[in-house]
Protein backbone atom coordinates (compact mmCIF):
# COMPACT_ATOMS: atom_id res chain seq x y z
CA UNK A 1 0.00 0.00 0.00
CA UNK A 2 1.04 3.49 -0.65
CA UNK A 3 2.42 4.89 2.73
CA UNK A 4 4.13 8.09 4.27
CA UNK A 5 7.94 6.47 5.11
CA UNK A 6 11.36 8.83 6.29
CA UNK A 7 13.68 9.95 4.13
CA UNK A 8 15.95 7.24 5.62
CA UNK A 9 13.35 4.52 5.30
CA UNK A 10 13.06 5.35 1.45
CA UNK A 11 17.06 5.21 0.93
CA UNK A 12 16.54 2.03 2.71
CA UNK A 13 14.41 1.05 -0.35
CA UNK A 14 14.86 -0.54 -3.97
CA UNK A 15 13.22 0.31 -7.18
CA UNK A 16 10.41 -2.46 -8.31
CA UNK A 17 11.87 -5.07 -10.71
CA UNK A 18 11.71 -5.00 -14.73
CA UNK A 19 13.52 -6.94 -17.39
CA UNK A 20 16.59 -5.00 -17.82
CA UNK A 21 16.25 -4.28 -21.67
CA UNK A 22 18.93 -3.38 -24.09
CA UNK A 23 21.58 -0.58 -23.89
CA UNK A 24 20.42 3.16 -24.14
CA UNK A 25 17.19 1.98 -25.78
CA UNK A 26 15.67 -0.31 -22.53
CA UNK A 27 12.61 -2.09 -23.55
CA UNK A 28 10.95 0.47 -25.93
CA UNK A 29 11.68 -1.62 -28.82
CA UNK A 30 9.58 -4.78 -27.00
CA UNK A 31 6.20 -1.98 -26.60
CA UNK A 32 6.31 -0.89 -30.11
CA UNK A 33 3.39 -3.47 -31.08
CA UNK A 34 0.67 -3.96 -28.77
CA UNK A 35 2.65 -1.90 -25.43
CA UNK A 36 -0.40 -3.30 -23.21
CA UNK A 37 -0.19 -6.82 -23.50
CA UNK A 38 3.51 -6.27 -23.63
CA UNK A 39 3.38 -4.63 -20.35
CA UNK A 40 0.83 -7.23 -18.75
CA UNK A 41 2.91 -9.89 -19.53
CA UNK A 42 6.21 -8.18 -17.63
CA UNK A 43 3.99 -7.47 -14.81
CA UNK A 44 3.13 -11.52 -14.95
CA UNK A 45 7.06 -11.98 -14.40
CA UNK A 46 7.80 -9.59 -12.04
CA UNK A 47 4.78 -8.46 -10.16
CA UNK A 48 2.27 -5.98 -9.29
CA UNK A 49 4.47 -2.76 -9.18
CA UNK A 50 7.55 -3.20 -11.63
CA UNK A 51 10.15 -1.11 -13.28
CA UNK A 52 10.41 -1.07 -17.33
CA UNK A 53 13.14 1.44 -18.76
CA UNK A 54 12.50 3.28 -21.82
CA UNK A 55 15.46 4.75 -22.74
CA UNK A 56 16.53 7.10 -19.68
CA UNK A 57 13.25 7.06 -18.57
CA UNK A 58 12.05 4.94 -15.62
CA UNK A 59 8.76 3.72 -15.58
CA UNK A 60 6.85 1.98 -12.97
CA UNK A 61 3.66 -0.15 -13.61
CA UNK A 62 1.40 -0.88 -11.52
CA UNK A 63 -1.11 -4.13 -12.24
CA UNK A 64 -3.58 -4.34 -9.09
CA UNK A 65 -6.08 -2.51 -8.27
CA UNK A 66 -6.23 -1.80 -4.97
CA UNK A 67 -2.37 -0.69 -5.13
CA UNK A 68 -3.46 2.06 -8.06
CA UNK A 69 -6.24 3.39 -6.23
CA UNK A 70 -4.26 4.13 -3.18
CA UNK A 71 -0.90 5.33 -5.38
CA UNK A 72 -3.23 7.21 -7.98
CA UNK A 73 -5.13 9.21 -4.77
CA UNK A 74 -1.46 10.48 -3.55
CA UNK A 75 -0.66 13.84 -4.52
CA UNK A 76 2.64 12.74 -5.02
CA UNK A 77 1.82 11.01 -8.05
CA UNK A 78 -0.92 13.48 -9.20
CA UNK A 79 1.27 15.33 -11.72
CA UNK A 80 1.68 14.04 -15.67
CA UNK A 81 3.86 12.95 -17.44
CA UNK A 82 4.13 14.50 -21.11
CA UNK A 83 5.60 14.00 -24.39
CA UNK A 84 6.98 17.09 -26.33
CA UNK A 85 4.27 16.49 -29.16
CA UNK A 86 1.27 16.49 -25.92
CA UNK A 87 3.56 19.48 -24.77
CA UNK A 88 3.40 21.38 -28.39
CA UNK A 89 -0.32 20.39 -28.41
CA UNK A 90 -1.77 21.39 -24.95
CA UNK A 91 1.46 23.75 -23.69
CA UNK A 92 0.46 21.31 -20.87
CA UNK A 93 -2.26 23.79 -19.31
CA UNK A 94 -5.52 21.55 -20.15
CA UNK A 95 -7.16 19.42 -17.92
CA UNK A 96 -5.91 16.21 -19.10
CA UNK A 97 -1.93 16.63 -19.04
CA UNK A 98 -1.28 20.26 -17.01
CA UNK A 99 1.03 19.88 -13.91
CA UNK A 100 -0.74 19.03 -10.21
CA UNK A 101 -1.55 22.07 -8.83
CA UNK A 102 -3.36 25.12 -8.34
CA UNK A 103 -4.10 25.65 -11.99
CA UNK A 104 -5.20 22.38 -12.44
CA UNK A 105 -7.84 22.53 -9.38
CA UNK A 106 -8.99 25.40 -10.90
CA UNK A 107 -9.85 23.81 -14.26
CA UNK A 108 -11.02 20.47 -12.15
CA UNK A 109 -13.19 22.11 -10.05
CA UNK A 110 -14.55 24.01 -13.02
CA UNK A 111 -14.81 20.84 -14.61
CA UNK A 112 -16.80 19.18 -11.64
CA UNK A 113 -19.21 21.55 -10.36
CA UNK A 114 -20.27 23.16 -13.58
CA UNK A 115 -19.11 22.12 -16.78
CA UNK A 116 -19.74 18.51 -16.58
CA UNK A 117 -21.71 18.49 -13.87
CA UNK A 118 -24.86 16.37 -13.45
CA UNK A 119 -27.21 19.02 -14.13
CA UNK A 120 -25.30 20.24 -17.42
CA UNK A 121 -25.01 16.77 -18.55
CA UNK A 122 -28.75 16.35 -18.39
CA UNK A 123 -29.13 19.65 -19.85
CA UNK A 124 -26.98 18.71 -22.83
CA UNK A 125 -28.30 15.68 -22.88
CA UNK A 126 -31.95 16.87 -23.78
CA UNK A 127 -30.60 19.87 -25.77
CA UNK A 128 -28.42 18.09 -28.13
CA UNK A 129 -27.18 14.43 -27.53
CA UNK A 130 -30.72 12.83 -27.75
CA UNK A 131 -31.38 14.08 -31.21
CA UNK A 132 -27.93 13.89 -32.47
CA UNK A 133 -28.58 9.97 -31.53
CA UNK A 134 -31.52 9.90 -33.25
CA UNK A 135 -29.78 11.00 -36.50
CA UNK A 136 -26.80 8.86 -36.36
CA UNK A 137 -29.73 5.39 -36.30
CA UNK A 138 -31.74 7.02 -38.90
CA UNK A 139 -28.02 7.27 -40.89
CA UNK A 140 -27.78 3.74 -39.91
CA UNK A 141 -31.34 2.98 -41.68
CA UNK A 142 -30.41 4.50 -44.87
CA UNK A 143 -27.14 2.11 -45.05
CA UNK A 144 -29.85 -0.62 -44.93
CA UNK A 145 -32.26 -0.09 -47.18
CA UNK A 146 -29.26 1.15 -49.79
CA UNK A 147 -27.73 -2.36 -49.05
CA UNK A 148 -24.41 -0.92 -47.71
CA UNK A 149 -22.68 -1.69 -44.98
CA UNK A 150 -21.99 -0.18 -41.85
CA UNK A 151 -18.02 0.89 -41.33
CA UNK A 152 -17.64 2.07 -37.82
CA UNK A 153 -14.25 3.46 -37.98
CA UNK A 154 -15.32 6.39 -39.91
CA UNK A 155 -18.80 6.89 -39.22
CA UNK A 156 -19.00 6.84 -35.07
CA UNK A 157 -16.54 9.72 -35.00
CA UNK A 158 -17.71 11.46 -37.59
CA UNK A 159 -21.22 11.12 -35.90
CA UNK A 160 -19.71 11.75 -32.51
CA UNK A 161 -17.72 14.84 -33.96
CA UNK A 162 -20.91 16.30 -35.38
CA UNK A 163 -22.94 15.55 -31.79
CA UNK A 164 -19.65 17.13 -30.05
CA UNK A 165 -19.65 20.05 -31.99
CA UNK A 166 -23.48 21.12 -31.37
CA UNK A 167 -23.06 20.43 -27.64
CA UNK A 168 -19.77 22.37 -27.39
CA UNK A 169 -20.97 25.61 -29.71
CA UNK A 170 -24.76 25.09 -29.32
CA UNK A 171 -26.90 25.77 -32.69
CA UNK A 172 -28.46 29.01 -34.06
CA UNK A 173 -30.36 30.55 -36.72
CA UNK A 174 -27.73 32.90 -37.07
CA UNK A 175 -24.85 31.08 -37.85
CA UNK A 176 -23.43 31.51 -40.79
CA UNK A 177 -22.38 28.59 -43.49
CA UNK A 178 -18.82 29.29 -42.49
CA UNK A 179 -19.17 28.42 -38.82
CA UNK A 180 -20.96 25.16 -39.98
CA UNK A 181 -17.98 24.51 -42.71
CA UNK A 182 -15.47 25.34 -40.06
CA UNK A 183 -17.01 21.96 -38.54
CA UNK A 184 -15.42 19.79 -41.24
CA UNK A 185 -12.25 21.75 -41.18
CA UNK A 186 -11.82 20.51 -37.31
CA UNK A 187 -12.56 17.12 -37.42
CA UNK A 188 -10.68 16.74 -41.43
CA UNK A 189 -7.32 18.51 -40.98
CA UNK A 190 -6.56 19.46 -37.51
CA UNK A 191 -8.43 16.96 -34.78
CA UNK A 192 -7.51 14.21 -36.21
CA UNK A 193 -3.59 14.67 -35.75
CA UNK A 194 -4.90 15.50 -32.41
CA UNK A 195 -6.12 12.39 -31.98
CA UNK A 196 -4.17 9.98 -33.76
CA UNK A 197 -0.66 11.35 -33.19
CA UNK A 198 1.53 9.62 -31.14
CA UNK A 199 1.60 10.30 -27.50
CA UNK A 200 5.17 10.11 -27.62
CA UNK A 201 8.48 10.04 -30.28
CA UNK A 202 11.81 7.96 -29.13
CA UNK A 203 13.43 11.79 -28.94
CA UNK A 204 11.25 11.67 -25.46
CA UNK A 205 13.35 8.88 -24.17
CA UNK A 206 16.57 8.87 -26.02
CA UNK A 207 18.39 12.18 -24.93
CA UNK A 208 20.62 12.35 -28.06
CA UNK A 209 17.52 11.60 -30.41
CA UNK A 210 16.65 15.11 -29.20
CA UNK A 211 18.75 17.07 -31.38
CA UNK A 212 17.99 16.04 -34.37
CA UNK A 213 15.29 17.40 -37.04
CA UNK A 214 11.60 16.00 -35.95
CA UNK A 215 9.59 16.72 -38.49
CA UNK A 216 6.45 15.46 -36.18
CA UNK A 217 6.93 18.10 -33.74
CA UNK A 218 7.07 20.81 -36.52
CA UNK A 219 3.60 19.48 -37.89
CA UNK A 220 2.13 19.17 -34.37
CA UNK A 221 2.94 23.13 -34.36
CA UNK A 222 1.42 24.01 -37.17
CA UNK A 223 -1.81 21.74 -36.37
CA UNK A 224 -1.64 23.54 -33.15
CA UNK A 225 -1.73 27.16 -34.62
CA UNK A 226 -4.33 25.80 -36.80
CA UNK A 227 -6.83 24.60 -33.96
CA UNK A 228 -6.73 27.61 -32.37
CA UNK A 229 -7.25 30.15 -35.01
CA UNK A 230 -10.32 27.36 -35.33
CA UNK A 231 -11.64 27.33 -31.96
CA UNK A 232 -11.13 31.49 -31.60
CA UNK A 233 -13.43 31.86 -34.77
CA UNK A 234 -16.36 29.55 -33.36
CA UNK A 235 -16.11 30.98 -30.11
CA UNK A 236 -16.14 34.43 -31.66
CA UNK A 237 -19.32 33.50 -33.44
CA UNK A 238 -21.31 32.07 -30.78
CA UNK A 239 -20.68 35.71 -28.52
CA UNK A 240 -21.62 37.51 -31.64
CA UNK A 241 -25.18 35.37 -31.50
CA UNK A 242 -27.56 38.48 -31.06
CA UNK A 243 -29.78 36.64 -28.56
CA UNK A 244 -27.02 35.37 -26.73
CA UNK A 245 -27.95 35.01 -22.88
CA UNK A 246 -25.12 34.21 -20.56
CA UNK A 247 -27.29 34.04 -17.60
CA UNK A 248 -29.13 31.30 -19.59
CA UNK A 249 -26.68 28.98 -21.04
CA UNK A 250 -27.49 26.57 -23.95
CA UNK A 251 -24.30 25.12 -24.74
CA UNK A 252 -20.74 24.08 -23.14
CA UNK A 253 -19.11 27.19 -24.42
CA UNK A 254 -21.82 29.65 -23.35
CA UNK A 255 -21.17 27.97 -19.88
CA UNK A 256 -17.62 28.57 -20.44
CA UNK A 257 -18.19 32.43 -21.40
CA UNK A 258 -20.12 33.33 -18.40
CA UNK A 259 -17.81 31.92 -16.36
CA UNK A 260 -14.98 34.08 -18.26
CA UNK A 261 -16.72 36.65 -17.29
CA UNK A 262 -17.14 36.10 -13.88
CA UNK A 263 -13.26 35.72 -13.87
CA UNK A 264 -13.73 31.94 -12.58
CA UNK A 265 -11.84 30.86 -15.12
CA UNK A 266 -9.62 32.11 -18.22
CA UNK A 267 -10.70 32.53 -21.94
CA UNK A 268 -7.52 30.04 -22.59
CA UNK A 269 -8.40 27.67 -19.96
CA UNK A 270 -12.15 27.77 -22.04
CA UNK A 271 -10.00 26.99 -25.21
CA UNK A 272 -8.27 23.93 -23.50
CA UNK A 273 -11.28 22.75 -22.22
CA UNK A 274 -12.97 22.71 -25.52
CA UNK A 275 -10.14 20.25 -27.06
CA UNK A 276 -10.21 17.66 -23.68
CA UNK A 277 -14.13 17.61 -24.89
CA UNK A 278 -13.59 17.08 -28.45
CA UNK A 279 -10.89 14.80 -28.05
CA UNK A 280 -12.66 12.46 -25.17
CA UNK A 281 -15.69 12.88 -27.09
CA UNK A 282 -15.23 12.07 -30.00
CA UNK A 283 -12.71 8.88 -30.26
CA UNK A 284 -12.59 7.20 -26.96
CA UNK A 285 -16.69 6.85 -27.04
CA UNK A 286 -16.42 6.36 -30.86
CA UNK A 287 -13.81 3.38 -29.98
CA UNK A 288 -15.71 2.29 -27.12
CA UNK A 289 -18.87 1.96 -29.60
CA UNK A 290 -17.05 0.67 -32.27
CA UNK A 291 -16.18 -2.38 -29.96
CA UNK A 292 -19.63 -2.91 -28.96
CA UNK A 293 -20.83 -3.43 -31.89
CA UNK A 294 -18.18 -5.85 -33.37
CA UNK A 295 -18.53 -7.54 -30.19
CA UNK A 296 -22.18 -8.17 -30.79
CA UNK A 297 -22.06 -8.94 -34.35
CA UNK A 298 -19.60 -12.12 -33.27
CA UNK A 299 -21.99 -13.24 -30.51
CA UNK A 300 -25.33 -13.48 -32.18
CA UNK A 301 -27.24 -14.99 -29.31
CA UNK A 302 -26.13 -12.43 -26.80
CA UNK A 303 -27.22 -10.19 -29.43
CA UNK A 304 -30.90 -12.16 -29.50
CA UNK A 305 -31.17 -11.52 -25.83
CA UNK A 306 -30.06 -8.13 -26.18
CA UNK A 307 -33.18 -7.89 -28.65
CA UNK A 308 -35.35 -9.54 -26.16
CA UNK A 309 -34.90 -7.53 -23.62
CA UNK A 310 -34.95 -4.35 -25.94
CA UNK A 311 -38.71 -5.58 -27.19
CA UNK A 312 -39.93 -6.64 -23.62
CA UNK A 313 -38.82 -3.32 -22.09
CA UNK A 314 -40.19 -0.19 -24.63
CA UNK A 315 -42.05 -2.06 -26.91
CA UNK A 316 -41.63 -2.83 -30.96
CA UNK A 317 -42.10 1.05 -32.00
CA UNK A 318 -40.58 2.27 -28.70
CA UNK A 319 -38.02 4.82 -27.56
CA UNK A 320 -34.75 3.09 -25.26
CA UNK A 321 -33.49 6.15 -22.97
CA UNK A 322 -31.86 6.54 -19.52
CA UNK A 323 -35.42 5.73 -18.00
CA UNK A 324 -35.10 2.27 -18.85
CA UNK A 325 -31.96 1.14 -17.64
CA UNK A 326 -32.94 -0.57 -14.57
CA UNK A 327 -35.66 -2.53 -16.97
CA UNK A 328 -32.58 -3.34 -19.36
CA UNK A 329 -30.08 -4.73 -17.08
CA UNK A 330 -28.85 -7.40 -19.61
CA UNK A 331 -27.79 -4.28 -21.84
CA UNK A 332 -26.14 -2.82 -19.13
CA UNK A 333 -24.19 -5.53 -18.56
CA UNK A 334 -23.07 -5.74 -22.14
CA UNK A 335 -21.96 -2.31 -22.29
CA UNK A 336 -19.93 -2.81 -19.27
CA UNK A 337 -18.37 -5.74 -20.08
CA UNK A 338 -17.67 -4.11 -23.74
CA UNK A 339 -15.66 -1.63 -21.52
CA UNK A 340 -13.61 -4.40 -19.37
CA UNK A 341 -13.06 -6.74 -22.65
CA UNK A 342 -11.26 -4.17 -24.63
CA UNK A 343 -10.27 -1.41 -22.51
CA UNK A 344 -9.80 1.66 -24.68
CA UNK A 345 -7.60 3.59 -22.46
CA UNK A 346 -5.73 0.15 -21.40
CA UNK A 347 -2.97 2.51 -19.59
CA UNK A 348 -4.78 5.58 -19.15
CA UNK A 349 -2.35 8.85 -19.50
CA UNK A 350 0.62 8.46 -17.71
CA UNK A 351 1.42 9.59 -14.09
CA UNK A 352 5.02 11.27 -13.32
CA UNK A 353 6.42 11.28 -9.61
CA UNK A 354 6.31 14.63 -7.90
CA UNK A 355 9.36 13.10 -4.89
CA UNK A 356 9.96 9.59 -3.79
CA UNK A 357 6.94 7.66 -2.92
CA UNK A 358 7.01 4.06 -1.18
CA UNK A 359 5.01 2.26 -2.76
CA UNK A 360 4.38 -1.82 -1.81
CA UNK A 361 7.68 -1.70 -0.30
CA UNK A 362 9.24 -0.22 -3.18
CA UNK A 363 10.50 3.35 -4.06
CA UNK A 364 9.53 5.59 -7.14
CA UNK A 365 12.16 7.91 -7.51
CA UNK A 366 10.65 11.51 -8.55
CA UNK A 367 10.50 12.33 -11.78
CA UNK A 368 9.71 8.42 -12.54
CA UNK A 369 6.99 7.96 -15.13
CA UNK A 370 4.32 5.85 -13.74
CA UNK A 371 1.64 4.00 -15.63
CA UNK A 372 -1.47 2.04 -14.72
CA UNK A 373 -1.79 -0.73 -16.18
CA UNK A 374 -5.87 -0.86 -16.42
CA UNK A 375 -5.21 -3.97 -19.16
CA UNK A 376 -3.93 -6.31 -17.09
CA UNK A 377 -6.22 -5.25 -14.44
CA UNK A 378 -9.03 -6.08 -16.33
CA UNK A 379 -7.77 -9.37 -17.66
CA UNK A 380 -6.29 -10.86 -14.16
CA UNK A 381 -7.62 -14.37 -13.45
CA UNK A 382 -7.46 -12.95 -9.64
CA UNK A 383 -10.02 -10.31 -10.12
CA UNK A 384 -12.37 -12.56 -12.91
CA UNK A 385 -13.33 -15.69 -13.75
CA UNK A 386 -12.37 -16.53 -17.84
CA UNK A 387 -10.84 -13.05 -18.27
CA UNK A 388 -10.42 -13.22 -21.81
CA UNK A 389 -14.12 -14.47 -22.30
CA UNK A 390 -16.80 -11.90 -23.13
CA UNK A 391 -19.45 -12.43 -20.44
CA UNK A 392 -22.39 -10.10 -19.85
CA UNK A 393 -23.50 -11.87 -16.95
CA UNK A 394 -20.21 -11.51 -14.57
CA UNK A 395 -22.05 -7.91 -14.14
CA UNK A 396 -25.69 -8.99 -13.59
CA UNK A 397 -27.23 -8.16 -9.88
CA UNK A 398 -28.47 -11.34 -8.01
CA UNK A 399 -31.57 -12.32 -7.54
CA UNK A 400 -32.13 -10.57 -4.58
CA UNK A 401 -30.69 -7.13 -5.68
CA UNK A 402 -26.86 -7.88 -4.45
CA UNK A 403 -24.92 -5.94 -6.79
CA UNK A 404 -21.79 -8.49 -8.65
CA UNK A 405 -18.68 -8.94 -7.54
CA UNK A 406 -17.47 -7.15 -11.14
CA UNK A 407 -18.89 -3.68 -9.87
CA UNK A 408 -17.17 -4.73 -5.85
CA UNK A 409 -14.31 -5.99 -6.09
CA UNK A 410 -12.72 -2.53 -7.33
CA UNK A 411 -10.95 -4.29 -10.24
CA UNK A 412 -12.99 -2.72 -12.70
CA UNK A 413 -11.74 1.18 -13.89
CA UNK A 414 -12.45 1.97 -17.78
CA UNK A 415 -12.39 5.53 -16.26
CA UNK A 416 -9.52 5.40 -14.18
CA UNK A 417 -9.03 6.31 -10.78
CA UNK A 418 -7.77 8.75 -8.27
CA UNK A 419 -7.13 12.51 -8.53
CA UNK A 420 -7.05 12.36 -12.05
CA UNK A 421 -10.03 9.88 -12.66
CA UNK A 422 -11.86 10.88 -16.17
CA UNK A 423 -14.18 13.79 -15.40
CA UNK A 424 -16.29 12.91 -18.02
CA UNK A 425 -17.69 9.26 -17.72
CA UNK A 426 -21.15 10.53 -16.75
CA UNK A 427 -21.31 12.11 -20.18
CA UNK A 428 -19.63 9.23 -21.73
CA UNK A 429 -21.86 6.99 -20.15
CA UNK A 430 -25.34 8.61 -21.77
CA UNK A 431 -23.77 9.21 -25.08
CA UNK A 432 -22.68 4.80 -25.09
CA UNK A 433 -26.06 4.20 -23.51
CA UNK A 434 -27.86 6.25 -25.94
CA UNK A 435 -26.46 4.77 -29.21
CA UNK A 436 -26.18 1.08 -27.74
CA UNK A 437 -29.51 0.70 -26.98
CA UNK A 438 -31.18 2.48 -30.07
CA UNK A 439 -29.01 1.20 -32.79
CA UNK A 440 -29.69 -2.54 -31.25
CA UNK A 441 -33.53 -2.04 -30.91
CA UNK A 442 -33.43 -1.22 -34.50
CA UNK A 443 -31.23 -3.23 -36.19
CA UNK A 444 -29.66 -6.99 -36.55
CA UNK A 445 -25.70 -6.45 -37.01
CA UNK A 446 -23.79 -9.16 -38.54
CA UNK A 447 -19.90 -9.39 -39.77
CA UNK A 448 -19.67 -8.26 -43.29
CA UNK A 449 -17.66 -10.46 -45.90
CA UNK A 450 -16.59 -12.99 -43.10
CA UNK A 451 -18.00 -15.05 -40.62
CA UNK A 452 -16.17 -13.81 -37.84
CA UNK A 453 -14.72 -10.32 -37.45
CA UNK A 454 -11.02 -10.21 -35.71
CA UNK A 455 -10.98 -8.78 -32.60
CA UNK A 456 -7.31 -7.61 -32.46
CA UNK A 457 -6.14 -4.22 -30.69
CA UNK A 458 -4.60 -1.41 -32.83
CA UNK A 459 -2.72 0.60 -30.02
CA UNK A 460 -3.24 4.57 -30.26
CA UNK A 461 -4.53 7.16 -28.51
CA UNK A 462 -7.69 4.92 -28.09
CA UNK A 463 -7.45 1.02 -28.07
CA UNK A 464 -9.43 0.59 -31.59
CA UNK A 465 -10.32 -2.94 -33.53
CA UNK A 466 -8.71 -3.51 -36.75
CA UNK A 467 -11.11 -1.68 -39.58
CA UNK A 468 -14.36 -3.89 -40.15
CA UNK A 469 -17.97 -3.83 -41.79
CA UNK A 470 -20.86 -4.48 -40.74
CA UNK A 471 -24.29 -6.19 -42.69
CA UNK A 472 -27.45 -4.14 -41.02
CA UNK A 473 -30.63 -5.53 -41.14
CA UNK A 474 -33.54 -4.10 -40.08
CA UNK A 475 -35.57 -5.86 -36.67
CA UNK A 476 -39.25 -6.57 -37.67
Amino acid sequence: MAQQTTATERNDLSMPPGPRGLPIVGSLLSLRNDPQIALTRIAREYGDVCTVRLGSVPTIVISHPTLLRDAFSRVALADRWISRITEIMTSGEDLAFAPYGEYWRQLQRFANRELLSYRRVQDIRERYIEESVNILVARVGEMCDAGAPLEPRDFLPRANGEMMFRAIFGRDANDTVEFYEKLDDLLNTTFWFFANASAANPADYISMLKFLPNHALEEAQKMTDRMTEILDFLIGKVKERPDLNLNAPTCLVEVMLASVEREEITYDMMRNLIGDLLVAGIDTTAQTMAWLLLILANRQRLQDRAHEELTAAVGADGLPGMEHQSDLSYMHAIVLESMRYRTVAPLGLPHKAIEDVELDGYIIPKDAQVLGNIYAIHHDERFWNSPNEFIPDRFLFTKDGAPPPALTSGAFMPFGTGRRGCPGQGFAEIVIWLQACRLLHKYRLTPHGTDRLPEDEVFGLAISPIPYALNIERRA
